[in-house]
């Protein structure tokens, strides 16, 4: 098995001493934060041993006059990937190089449009990303949402947004407890289209659809999605809770073809599963989510099934994943209720939040006639929220991936450093 190749600590401390100076205690959120979800938003008031600059010193990045507000984030993500492979990993998916990578580099422009009733609006231009796959450009648009309020509980985005569709997906992904989505394969993150989203039951549930036309950048094929979300448990102002949903998504070939792949819990590296194109005429997918929250102690689960007809009949594709999170210092993360989900850890103390968290994973793509192989996934992390807006997490994880009739082991390492305003 290759050597797993450390990537120099002290390398990781200058990038971040270079990008403290430029932090803040405003905005640590990748999309749209809804003004009355405030258990969600930065404390401005804490200090921390990792020092965050005054409001002051940015006053800068926001500004506006009576026709729009606006405000300027940005996110930087550092990653490192080690890898050691069986020689059977080495025959299924080639010799993974251990490397570092910019895993995301963004800037977005958030605010409100002053009509009657305002709208807000989210733009980001954006290199690689969590949000971006190898098959779009390196550098582009992430995000060009409009928010309208249609009436007191009902809104309509429209533009460059995400599909309503799964946990990973419309979570806010550098703030989950795993450092990587793994259901890929089943869904999409930005497309070009509408949502409308109703808020029930004082904020306990949510039902949103959406239909989506990739026609600007894309193949132009029609997407329709549904996410229902509710929470049955909502005690102790949501210190404890249970958050339940399900999810559709129905989305047409392109050219008569369908793909599914996905890495191994990295940006880097090859597709340990993938399909390759096969003849179909759409796919449907369907999701279930389930999140219970006790304090500082969580667990996360997620379960997506695919049925993709074909000329010779139907493929049924599968994943799903179990995440549990402990926070060794108390802290709980904020369920946003208008979101939908849990966010971002916001540490009391000035020594930050320590969070251990652990996660089984599967995905299954090995249908009647197609065959993608199956990807087990084993992972332990550490994740130190530093403060409102610096991260670092690293992650060890072994996978067994049965593809080309063996089974073949990867152990594999990732360490990030991420700074989201």
């Amino acid at each position: 098995m290759k050597n797993i190749v450390v990537f120099p600590f002290k390398i990781w401390v200058a990038i971040a001493c270079c990008f403290t100076a430029f932090c803040s205690l405003q905005a640590q959120h990748m999309d749209l934060v809804d003004s009355t979800q405030t258990q969600v938003l930065a404390d401005t008031g804490q200090q921390y041993f990792l020092p965050d600059l005054s409001q002051k010193d940015l006053m800068w990045t926001k500004g506006g006059n009576k026709f729009f507000t606006h405000k300027l984030g940005f996110v930087m993500i550092f990653d490192y990937s080690g890898f050691s492979q069986d020689s059977s990993s080495e025959a299924q998916v080639g010799p993974q190089e251990s490397t570092g990578d910019i895993r995301g580099a963004r800037v977005m422009m958030r605010g409100k449009l002053n009509f009657k009733n305002p709208w807000s609006y989210l733009l980001s231009l954006e290199y690689k990303g969590l949000d971006r796959t190898e098959d779009d450009p390196a550098f582009g648009f992430t995000d060009i949402q409009f928010v309208v309020p249609v009436l007191k509980n009902t809104d309509l985005s429209i533009g460059k947004i995400k599909e309503t569709f799964g946990y990973e997906m419309v979570g806010d992904a550098a703030n989950l407890p795993h450092q990587e989505r793994l259901l890929n394969p089943f869904f999409r993150s930005r497309n070009t289209g509408m949502m409308l989203k109703h808020y029930m039951l004082d904020n306990r549930m949510t039902i949103a659809g959406g239909y989506y036309n990739d026609f600007i950048s894309g193949p132009g094929t029609s997407t329709f999605t549904a996410r229902l979300t509710g929470l049955p448990i909502w005690n102790m102002g949501g210190k404890h809770f249970w958050h339940s949903a399900f999810s559709f998504r129905y989305t047409d070939a392109v050219d008569g073809n369908v793909r599914l792949k996905g890495k191994n819990q990295t940006n880097v590296g090859s597709n340990y599963v993938d399909t390759g194109n096969f003849a179909a005429d759409g796919q449907i997918n369907l999701g279930v989510e389930q999140l219970w929250s006790l304090d500082n102690a969580s667990l996360l689960v997620e379960y997506m099934h695919n049925w993709t007809p074909t000329p010779t009949g139907t493929e049924q594709f599968q994943g799903y994943y179990v995440t549990a999170s402990y926070v060794l210092s108390g802290e709980q993360r904020p369920y946003d209720q208008k979101a939908a989900y849990a966010r971002r850890i916001k540490p009391d103390s000035k020594a930050g939040a320590w969070e251990l968290t652990g996660r089984y994973g599967r995905v299954d793509l090995d249908g009647f006639n197609i065959h993608g192989g199956i990807n087990t996934i084993y992972t332990a992390g550490l994740n130190w929220w530093a403060n409102q807006h610096w991260k670092a997490g690293i992650n060890y994880s072994i996978s067994n991936l049965e593809r080309s009739s063996i089974t073949g082991i990867t152990h594999s390492y990732q360490v990030r450093i991420q700074w989201v305003y």
